[in-house]
C-alpha cells in the first residue's frame, strides 16, 4: 500500500481519541459479542488458500487472524483501520499468531492508494458504515481487487430490529448527553440499514452480482443484568459521556440499563434481538 491519505477526518478522530482505546480493552468482550455476525461473513467470502485478502476496517484483528488461518502461509491478508490504537493491538497480536501472513495499514479505505488488482477478495465486519462518500470508497475499493474477484461483509440492518442497542440507549438518554442518530443513511452505526440502499451504492460503486440476505439471531449480551449493562454502556454510543461521568452517575446510568434488559432475561442470561445484512458481490 502507498502512502496515507485521510478523508474521513471525523471518524478518524473518533476511533483514535473516542473510541479506539475502549475497544481495545474490550477486545475480548467485542470479539465473542460479534463472532456470529462475522463467521457469517466469512462463510459468504469462502476464502481460500493462498488467497491474498483485505479486510476493511479491521479495528483490533480479530477478523484478519480468522482471515489469515484461512489462507494459509501461502495467502496474504493486509488489514486497514483509521484507528491507530485498534491497530497497534492488532499488530501486537499479529506478530505472535501469523507472521508473514498479517500485516495492518493505518489508512482511509475511501482514499487509499491500493495496487491494483492486487487482492482476490475484500472482507468487512461491520467496517463499511462510516465512509462519508460511501460509493468512492466501495469504488476505491473494488479497484484494488482483481477482475472476478470478491466482496463480503455484514453490517448492521434497521435500527429498529436491533433492541440491544436501542434500548439500552434509550434508556441511558436520561442520565447522559448522547449525541442524536445520524439522520438515514449518514455516516453511522446504521448507514447502511436499508437492502435499496446496499444495492444501489454497490451498484454505482461498480460491483455486480450482488447479494443481501437477512441474518438474525437472539444473542447474549451478559451473563446476567449487571454484566450486561455493564458492558453495553462501555461499548455502546453512551461510552464517551459514561466514561466521563462521575461513578454516582455511572451507577445510575447502569441500573437504568439494567431496569430496561430486565424482560430479556433468560436462563442463560440476557438475550436479545440482533438484525444484519450479509453482502457479497464481486468485481466484474
Amino acid at each position: 500500500m502507498a502512502r496515507n491519505l485521510v478523508i474521513n477526518v471525523d471518524q478518524q478522530q473518533f476511533w483514535n481519541e473516542v473510541k479506539g482505546d475502549f475497544w481495545v480493552t474490550l477486545k475480548p468482550r467485542i470479539d465473542l459479542l460479534l463472532s456470529p455476525f462475522g463467521s457469517a461473513a466469512l462463510n459468504a467470502l469462502s476464502a481460500a488458500p493462498d488467497e491474498r485478502i483485505l479486510d476493511v476496517g479491521c479495528g483490533t484483528g480479530g477478523t484478519s487472524a480468522e482471515l489469515a488461518n484461512l489462507v494459509g502461509p501461502g495467502g496474504e491478508v493486509q488489514g486497514i483501520d483509521l484507528s491507530r490504537p485498534m491497530l497497534e493491538k492488532a499488530r501486537a497480536e499479529a506478530a505472535v499468531s501469523s507472521p508473514g501472513v498479517l500485516s495492518f495499514e493505518e489508512g482511509d479505505a475511501e482514499v487509499q492508494e491500493f495496487i491494483p488488482n492486487y487482492f482476490d477478495a475484500v472482507f468487512s465486519r461491520f467496517g463499511v458504515m462510516f465512509f462519508d462518500d460511501p460509493v468512492a470508497a466501495l469504488g476505491n475499493i473494488r479497484g484494488a481487487v482483481k477482475p472476478g474477484g470478491r466482496l463480503a461483509y455484514v453490517c448492521w440492518a434497521s435500527r429498529q430490529d436491533n433492541p440491544w442497542i436501542r434500548i439500552p440507549t434509550g434508556a441511558a438518554r436520561q442520565f447522559l448527553e448522547i449525541p442524536p442518530a445520524p439522520p438515514d443513511d449518514a455516516p453511522g452505526q446504521f448507514a447502511m440499514e436499508r437492502e435499496a440502499r446496499i444495492l444501489d451504492v454497490l451498484g454505482r460503486a461498480g460491483w455486480s452480482d450482488v447479494s443481501v440476505e437477512k441474518f438474525e439471531i437472539e444473542h447474549n449480551m451478559g451473563k446476567n443484568l449487571n454484566d450486561a449493562a455493564s458492558f453495553i454502556c462501555q461499548m455502546g454510543p453512551m461510552s464517551e459521556p459514561f466514561g466521563n461521568a462521575s461513578q454516582a452517575l455511572k451507577n445510575k446510568c447502569i441500573a437504568a440499563v439494567e431496569q430496561a434488559l430486565e424482560p430479556f432475561t433468560t436462563s442463560r442470561g440476557i438475550d436479545m434481538k440482533f438484525s444484519t445484512w450479509i453482502v457479497s458481490a464481486k468485481n466484474p
